[in-house]
């Protein structure tokens, strides 16, 4: 039986029969693995405390035909900064569900999503604002998809944006199609209504900055409704080209 190594987080698990356990992992060179762990509900197991959800760990793995089996891991982080914490450890949810949501399997070049969300979780723990964590994590998240939302020219018809997210007003939003839109398809095409705030938010989390750097505290108090209409936003453009809907929104937004 072929085996391999590789470091993962581990996205999600579900049980397996008496004792067995299988997880989902994002790996850094093979994308997407789904795996067995025989024996790892067992108070005995060597794996205890190992494979649970968020951790990462460097696998040493056995193929199979249908599952992969792990016959062995080492712990690499636990994150456990974040299990102290339930507002980090909500966003943290929701980073592994929108990468369980995009991931496959035997993915090429996944080390770029690999180390997007090792860092943004390791950045996740010491942040002073979880929610600009997430739509910065996000934001590069699409980006690195593809389907980055476009502002620099309308996502409809390509004529050039009048954006001046500095100054006051809004514009035109299309989740569906993913971007601004101008003013003569604005009124054609089903939109919302984004005022210039949020949209300096966004445009602001691709920038690889800290958000300290980018805000102070009292700016940040004074952007809480901004900072979620942005996650609003992302959300209905996640919803879109996902496999399924992100329902961690729910618990982010109900803290």
């Amino acid at each position: 039986m072929p085996t391999y190594n590789d470091y993962g987080i581990i996205l999600n698990s579900y049980d397996l029969g008496e004792s067995d356990r299988i997880l989902n992992i994002y790996t850094k060179e093979n994308g997407l693995v789904r795996a067995v762990v025989k024996g790892a509900r067992k108070t005995s197991s060597k794996f205890s405390g190992k494979v649970d959800q968020l951790s990462c760990c460097y696998f040493h793995f056995a193929s199979g035909k249908n599952l992969d089996t792990v016959c062995d891991c080492e712990q690499v982080n636990s994150f456990s900064l974040l299990r102290s914490n339930l507002i980090c450890l909500t966003s943290a949810v929701l980073f592994l569900e929108i990468v369980s949501n995009f991931a496959h399997e035997d993915e090429h070049d996944s080390h770029h999503i690999y180390d997007l969300l090792y860092v943004s979780l390791n950045r996740l723990q010491i942040s002073p604002n979880p929610a600009l964590e997430s739509i910065s994590f996000i934001s590069k998240f699409l980006s690195l998809h593809g389907y980055k939302p476009q502002f620099e020219t309308c996502v409809s018809c390509a004529a050039k944006t009048d954006l001046k997210p500095a100054l006051s007003g809004s514009y035109p939003y299309s989740s569906i199609l993913g971007g601004i839109l101008c003013s003569n398809c604005s009124g054609t095409i089903n939109s919302k209504s984004v005022n210039s705030q949020t949209l300096n938010i966004l445009l602001n989390a691709g920038r690889d900055i800290p958000i300290e750097q980018l805000y102070n505290k009292q700016s940040l108090n004074n952007q809480n409704k901004n900072i979620r209409s942005v996650l609003e936003l992302l959300r209905e453009h996640l919803d879109v080209r996902a496999k399924n809907k992100i329902k961690s929104f729910d618990l982010v937004f109900s803290l």
